[in-house]
């Protein structure tokens, strides 16, 4: 038995899942000036790099957050370096293929973020520390063990298993952010769609010395095709510490069955280091599948993240997708929550959201059949990485393009350019609805408008072309930095087609004014 609580706890937000997804969502809405609580059943942040690298859209969302340094600073890969991919039936051989490449972390003429090489294991610390800066609560052996919801709000219990005592919080809104599993999705009856089940895998992190038998330049990754003891070899940001996995039968065998004896012998031959004393850190199973839910949410209640989508790890496109779902849930709560904009915005999550999930899953199932050199569907279409990760669309059109080109039209990414000073134009971004334009008689509108509506005005040059919009247009970028509109040249009366424009995005039907204050444009 539990012993009750009978105090109700109302926050804004809480969020259910303090990994990676939820820690970002918490991040995300403190920025945007609302309060949430993450509640998280294990004891403390992930201890595996379950996701080990973040594209740059990921960063750049990032950085609009107090994270922002030190996640680039953390994942930094210095220029020029030099890893190899390797096919062999252990690390000693007989080598099937050895391939080198050069890291390719950041091309400054598409972002000013890089790829990061950041474990989950280092990111979630990052995240969690910058979220409590924020003011964020986040409770760990903290467990949702029920909810209801109603036109007011949520009504959730909250276990504390240390204490072994319940509470109740009363939440406007609540965020599933707890994994492939969801026990929210769950009780939504949320139903889960796709190929389904690639197979279960087991991994364990190890921390070892592979340098005898490493080659020329450090070794990223290894399959490996030994005939009893197959699997891969995969390195990690931090030197010498490297992960092991490899197929398992979970109707036959589980994790407790790999013992640390088993795994030593097992790393040994694949290895090819007959005395290898490898320092394990634990063992975990997990299934690479393509699933996507029917529904990101039901009425109050959303999900985020692997509890709204799994995929394949081949593309390294899971965690980075569910931060981006983060990003685009956080604002439009925030702005129905500021009374900035109506109910009805949220309904746009889903909509946005999920066909680019579904469409980035598809991509990562086709990616793991190929490298399976299993058969792919007769209407199999491969798009490039960065169409995936930097090219994505919400509205009308093909959510993923089949490369990417940025063109500042509406749905899409907004551009980046280098302002003076050598300052992107992406940092104006990430708090409110922000005008982009060159033209006196737009930021005088904007500048009014601001007055009564969330928006900051910018008046800057040198963007345009990348915008699609001549010298005197404008361009309504939304707090997480995708396009929502924009105008070639100068309008009549562009205080009112401003004013129009936010009314349709925001779903402000039947709101009063807001009055904000007025932000000075940048020159």
């Amino acid at each position: 038995m539990h012993a009750p609580s009978s105090q109700v706890q109302p926050v804004p937000v809480l969020i259910v899942g303090g990994g990676l997804v939820g820690l970002s969502t918490a991040l995300f809405l403190a920025h945007q000036g609302v309060r949430s609580w993450v509640i998280e059943k294990h004891a403390g942040t992930s201890l595996h790099p379950r996701a080990r690298g973040f594209h740059a859209r990921t960063v750049e969302l990032l950085r609009s957050t107090c994270a922002r340094e030190e996640v680039e600073r953390a994942g930094s890969v210095p220029a020029g370096t030099v890893v190899g991919e390797l096919v062999a039936v252990t690390l000693a051989g007989p080598v099937h293929s050895w391939k080198t490449r050069t890291v390719s972390t950041q091309r400054t003429d598409v972002s000013p973020c890089p790829y990061v090489f950041l474990g989950q294991d280092r990111l979630e610390p990052i995240l969690l520390e910058a979220a409590r800066s924020q003011g964020v609560e986040v409770r760990f052996r903290h467990e949702l063990t029920g909810f209801t919801q109603d036109a007011q709000g949520v009504q959730a219990t909250v276990l504390d298993r240390e204490a072994g005592t319940v509470s109740t919080v009363h939440a406007a809104y609540l965020i599933g952010a707890d994994g492939v599993r969801s026990p929210v999705r769950e009780a939504l009856g949320i139903a889960l769609r796709g190929r389904g089940s690639f197979g279960h895998n087991i991994s364990t992190l190890f921390d070892a010395d592979l340098s005898p038998v490493q080659r020329e330049v450090p070794l990223a990754f290894a399959v490996l095709t030994h005939p009893e003891l197959g699997g891969v070899i995969a390195a990690t940001d931090v030197k010498d510490r490297w992960i092991h996995a490899t197929r398992i039968d979970v109707s036959r065998e589980k994790a407790e069955d790999f013992t640390e004896a088993r795994w030593t012998e097992r790393l040994r031959t694949v290895t090819g280091i007959a005395d290898l004393e490898p320092s394990l850190h634990g063992t975990f199973v997990w299934e690479a599948a393509e699933r996507v839910a029917e529904r990101f949410g039901s009425g109050r209640v959303f999900l985020a993240g692997d509890a709204a989508h799994q995929m394949p790890p081949t593309g390294g496109f899971g965690a980075n997708t569910g931060i981006h779902d983060a990003a685009n849930l956080a604002w439009k709560l925030a702005a129905v929550l500021n009374g900035h904009a109506g109910p009805a915005l949220l309904e746009t999550y889903d909509a946005e959201r999920r066909p680019v999930a579904a469409a980035t899953a598809n991509q990562a199932a086709l990616l793991a059949l190929r490298m399976a050199k299993q058969a792919l569907p007769a209407d199999a279409e491969f798009v490039d990485e960065d169409a995936v990760t930097l090219g994505y669309r919400y509205g009308d059109g093909p959510p993923l393009p089949k490369t990417f080109v940025p063109t500042g039209e509406p749905g899409t990414r907004a551009p980046h350019v280098w302002l003076e000073g050598r300052r992107s134009i992406l940092d104006l971004f990430g708090n409110g609805f922000v005008l982009l334009t060159g033209n006196e008689a737009w930021s005088d509108a904007g500048r009014r408008l601001a007055e009564r509506m969330p928006l900051r005005v910018h008046e800057v040059q040198g963007w345009q072309h990348a915008y699609g919009v001549g010298e005197g247009g404008a361009c309504l970028v939304r707090p997480d930095g995708m396009v929502a509109a924009r105008w070639s040249e100068p309008v009549r009366d562009a205080e009112q087609v401003l004013d129009a424009e936010l009314e349709t995005l925001l779903c402000r039907a039947g709101l009063g004014s807001v009055r904000t204050p007025p932000t000075e444009p940048v020159r």
